[in-house]
């Protein structure tokens, strides 16, 4: 063998100090406690954090879970953060919703309270119902730990100087919303696939509630007939001496009025916008007004839940309306229901909170059977307003408007 070829061999044959350095690399354990991520120099992937629904969904078939101390915070377009008890909230299938219903979708909701300790935030990613997040905390645990964190204030101490200790309930009037006229639904837009990340999600969702969101804005004539609004309150004290209950879905004597149209309205700029096609076409609109005053007569109803005075057909009326519809689409706007034109005066409504107190899914037709066929008298179109369907009402009891369109051609 030529001493080349002897020093080739011996440079690959390994020496004994290197098998015995190899071997134990192999068989090295690593150091308890030391990450992964030290290893293989990647940061360590979050952990997926159990949805909003999924959080809905425990509360509803845990009966550890009280419900009526629950409040959702979710986020609103026009008010920002706001706070809803979790029992003002349905969840029952998007398809058999009224256009009195307003839903906002699921990726909306941004934390879950327990009384005053929030439980669930999607914004810093803590999840105290499931753990999901490693927090080490579960619902249970927050529930039977709660007394020990939070320990009753004596009487009299409000732990805060000249306060009385007592914050608005959730669901009051400091969330700005008509919580009898406007429910809250939220539902699953799609089956949401494992693994996916939260802006695919949202992306979904969103393009789901273009066409889904229910309106938040309307298009009406105020009644302003004294004849008509005693006969509509007379109705309505009677419905309230069977069922005391349904007086809060009464709708008061100053707000009472004839929707046209409502409509989806996403931000002030498509608010302005609506406004300023109005008011762009006061004068075709008043060429095309009702010759007669709209005779109102009868009660009907919406799904058994919204008890109507109705408006008798009007072709003259669904010809204004229908160019209302023309303007609007011109400037960006569309109707936001989609269904056909029902001219009517709302006289009461069954909300959510009545219908699960008594649990009842309608208005029963014997409490106003009696009037079925009343005549309410009528009321002629020459105000039309954008009113908000928030619960906020102006100095004279009606609705939040953001203007109005007022024609000046003589009705006969």
């Amino acid at each position: 063998m030529s001493k080349e070829c002897k020093n080739q061999k011996e440079k690959k044959q390994p020496s004994a100090e290197t098998l015995e350095s190899g071997s134990s690399r192999e068989v090295q354990q690593p150091v308890e406690g030391q990450s992964s991520r030290k290893k293989s120099g990647r940061r360590l992937k979050k952990p997926p954090m159990r949805t909003a629904m999924d959080v809905v969904k425990r509360i509803l078939w845990d009966e550890l879970i009280p419900e009526d101390e629950i409040t959702i915070g979710y986020e609103d377009r026009f008010l920002g953060i706001l706070e809803k008890p979790f029992t003002e909230f349905s969840w029952e299938n998007l398809a058999s919703i009224d256009y009195y219903t307003f839903a906002i979708p699921e990726h909306r909701i941004q934390y879950f309270k327990y009384k005053d300790e929030i439980i669930w935030d999607k914004r810093i990613r803590l999840d105290n119902v499931f753990g999901s997040t490693f927090s080490g905390i579960t619902i249970e645990e927050v529930i039977e730990g709660y007394p020990d964190r939070h320990p009753p204030v004596p009487q009299g101490q409000s732990g805060i100087e000249g306060g009385s200790g007592d914050a608005p309930a959730p669901g009051s009037d400091a969330d700005g919303y008509d919580s009898d006229g406007v429910d809250v639904v939220i539902g699953e837009a799609t089956e949401k696939p494992s693994g996916s990340s939260e802006s695919e999600l949202d992306v979904v969702e969103d393009q789901y509630w273009q066409d889904k969101l229910r309106p938040n804005f309307f298009i009406c004539q105020r009644v302003c007939g004294s004849d008509t609004i005693d006969k509509i309150s007379a109705i309505q004290s009677h419905i309230c001496e069977e069922v005391p209950e349904l007086k809060d879905g009464c709708i008061p004597p100053n707000s009472l009025h004839i929707t046209l149209r409502t409509l989806r309205l996403d931000n002030a700029l498509q608010v302005t916008e609506c406004m300023r096609a109005m008011k762009g076409a006061k004068e075709e609109l008043e060429n095309l007004l009702p010759q007669s005053p709209l005779h109102i007569r009868g009660l009907d109803n919406f799904h058994g839940r919204v008890i109507y005075a109705a408006v008798e057909p009007n072709q003259e009326l669904n010809v204004f309306v229908d160019h209302l519809d023309l303007v609007l689409r011109a400037a960006g706007i569309t109707n936001a229901d989609g269904r056909d034109f029902v001219p009517h005066v709302t006289i009461c409504k069954l909300t959510r909170p009545t219908a699960r107190k008594l649990e009842i899914t309608e208005i029963r037709p014997q409490l106003y059977i009696d009037y079925a066929d009343s005549e309410f008298g009528s009321q002629a179109i020459d105000s039309i307003y954008l009113c908000s369907m928030e619960k906020t009402r102006d100095s004279n009891g009606f609705y939040i408007s953001t203007g109005h369109v007022t024609f000046m051609r003589e009705v006969v």
